[in-house]
């Protein structure tokens, strides 16, 4: 076969992409769209938080104007510091977005606009600004050039796996709880005692569906502590990193427990009651439920101590940044979902297994922390190549 090499190569289709995203309108647009899915996304969170935390708050169009700007502007800024934009960039852009609301709340508060309105023109001012100060202000970021020259050069392989390792317990752990979710008996409301207890009684791979939720749990905790490791050998953080080991190793203590009083304790009480005397029914179903109770209160402590391990590991990460934005992606999702968790284990303590979206959109968040997490191999793999490998803030100026 010949080919030819002419001055017309370049102009495949797949060049002519490059060439258009790397023009200025094309950057432009790309900007535009990431600030935009940013903002959705940032909206979509933080409005599950409002909705379990606060479920009356956006009842007036003021409030829900107020909460729903500040919601998009946070998820804005937080991924305008991942990707490390200026402090002064970010401070500009999220007074862009919030300004049009702002000035539309003095005629809304004094009856001449109403609320439908303030709402829609509010959102058409915020992304008209937010694409002029974009066109003034071309969307760049800060760089890890240095760092990616290292990583990149021939004849290397990686030395460290830890990382990499972390990722697929972290990710399988959380894959094989959703399995054991989907196997869990569910079809009941789980805090309508009677109607859920008879639903349990007629399961029969109770304890070994449990069994799968240990295993989970006992994987995602093995991740943390090669995430553990990998951190070590970075020299980031040591003392997060014990205190992340040391709520790790409490978590998996307290999910054994729960599992116990879930797996085995209550599946014997639920049967015991299920095949009681009419006259007995009535105090083995007290007794049922005061091991119901009791699952509540294991279940909520193990919630609230995995959500400070995730902070704890993510703090740390965070005090990696300089590595790249995966890293500091993987530290902010996993900062989040720490915190999701534990007004989630405060939640059960409160008021027991009530439908609630927030443990959902915590194990996404944890699952983008878990895909971020790789990169750390190479930071690794570069250090252990220069002459001092005490330290990896030497990679990289900040």
């Amino acid at each position: 076969m010949t080919t030819f090499t002419t001055l017309y190569a370049d102009l495949t289709p797949r060049a002519t992409v490059r060439r258009l995203l790397r023009s200025r309108p094309g950057r432009f647009l790309a900007a535009y769209l990431e600030m935009t899915l940013a903002m959705v996304v940032g909206m979509g969170l933080f409005g599950a938080v409002w909705d379990s935390v606060w479920p009356r708050l956006t009842e007036r169009p003021d409030a829900m104007a107020l909460t729903m700007a500040f919601d998009m502007t946070l998820g804005m800024a937080a991924w305008m510091w991942v990707r490390r934009h200026a402090a002064r960039h970010i401070a500009e852009m999220s007074g862009v977005m919030v300004l049009p609301f702002l000035v539309l709340l003095c005629p809304y508060w004094l009856g001449v606009l109403p609320g439908d309105a303030l709402l829609t023109w509010g959102h058409v001012a915020m992304f008209a600004l937010m694409a002029a100060y974009l066109a003034w202000r071309p969307h760049t970021s800060s760089t890890t050039a240095a760092l990616t020259r290292t990583l990149t050069r021939k004849g290397h392989s990686p030395s460290s796996r830890a990382a990499r390792i972390s990722s697929v317990l972290l990710v399988g752990g959380a894959g094989l709880a959703v399995a054991g979710g989907i196997l869990h008996p569910h079809d009941e409301p789980p805090n309508s005692h009677a109607a859920v207890f008879t639903e349990y009684a007629h399961s029969t791979d109770w304890v070994w569906v449990h069994d799968v939720q240990f295993v989970s749990a006992a994987l995602v905790v093995a991740g943390f502590l090669l995430l553990g490791r990998a951190l070590q050998r970075l020299g980031s953080a040591p003392a997060l990193v014990r205190l992340g080991d040391a709520a790790a190793a409490a978590t998996v203590a307290l999910i054994a427990v729960n599992m116990a009083v879930d797996g085995i304790a209550l599946k014997r009480a639920v049967d015991a009651w299920a095949a009681a005397l009419p006259e007995d029914r009535a105090s083995r179903f007290a007794t049922t439920e005061a091991v119901r109770w009791l699952e509540w209160g294991v279940n909520s402590f193990f919630t609230i101590l995995l959500g400070l391990t995730l902070l704890m590991f993510a703090a740390a990460l965070l005090r990696s940044g300089h590595l790249g934005s995966r890293v500091r992606l993987a530290g902010v999702a996993g900062a989040l979902a720490g915190g999701l968790l534990i007004l989630n284990g405060l939640a059960v303590g409160a008021h027991g297994f009530e439908p609630d979206a927030l443990p959902r959109v915590a194990s996404g968040l944890y699952i983008v922390m878990a895909l971020g997490i790789p990169p750390l191999d190479r930071a690794i793999m570069a250090a252990a190549t220069t002459r001092s490998p005490a330290s990896t803030d030497t990679l990289v100026p900040r």
